[in-house]
């Protein structure tokens, strides 16, 4: 299904009013930028802000190109400190299209429109729903996506004082426009795969994503 794959690449609005809500009880404060001067101090300061991670949230719009054929949708991305992600694709109706649960390695995927659930290894559902890094958790791919790296060795990193300006993780490219922290759009491409995301809202969240 075009929606299935559409959401899967976030390891991702046209909706009519907003849908990202923070968690009850949830403590939430903007992103603030990076004071550093040069390449080398904003790659520190990056890594720095990962070993200090608490949590994010981010709410926004989505298009996933697969093949030749797109998909635009809104969504809600939240990781935590444990290793633990969800991403969540509305329908046009604000409605949950689509729930992406990780732990580790390990995914859920509920899809609430079929009714339908499977899990599996990250490996194992990217062989057919998948848009998955070999070298890269789902939870250290969202890392990258809100413009975190998830450590020095994972990849291959171009930093400018801002912030990141690409990533290069296997066969995952990831680059940044404008190339800050925090970042507004991302684009992630692999061979015949593309998704590109604006940030609509991301903040810091100390919510835990529960199973």
């Amino acid at each position: 299904m075009k929606f299935r794959f559409a959401v899967l690449c976030a390891l991702a609005l046209a909706a009519a009013c907003r849908s990202g809500r923070p968690p009850a009880g949830a403590q939430e404060a903007p992103l603030s930028a990076l004071t550093a001067r040069t390449n080398d101090d904003a790659m520190r300061e990056l890594l720095a802000r990962r070993a200090a991670f608490a949590g994010a949230r981010s709410y926004m719009r989505v298009r996933a190109t697969s093949n030749g054929k797109s998909q635009s949708f809104r969504a809600q991305l939240q990781v935590d400190a444990n290793g633990r992600m969800l991403l969540t694709a509305y329908t046009p109706v604000n409605t949950s299209a689509m729930r992406l649960y990780a732990d580790g390695d390990r995914v859920t995927l509920y899809n609430d429109l079929e009714r339908k659930k499977q899990e599996g290894s990250a490996a194992e559902l990217a062989k057919t729903v998948g848009f998955f890094a070999p070298s890269l958790t789902p939870a250290e791919l969202a890392l990258l996506i809100i413009g975190l790296p998830p450590s020095a060795a994972a990849g291959t990193f171009v930093t400018t004082p801002a912030g990141l300006a690409s990533a290069h993780v296997g066969d995952v490219v990831i680059t940044y426009d404008p190339p800050q922290f925090p970042p507004v759009h991302v684009v992630v491409e692999r061979p015949g795969q593309k998704l590109e995301i604006e940030h609509l809202e991301l903040v810091s969240s100390d919510a835990k994503v529960a199973p």
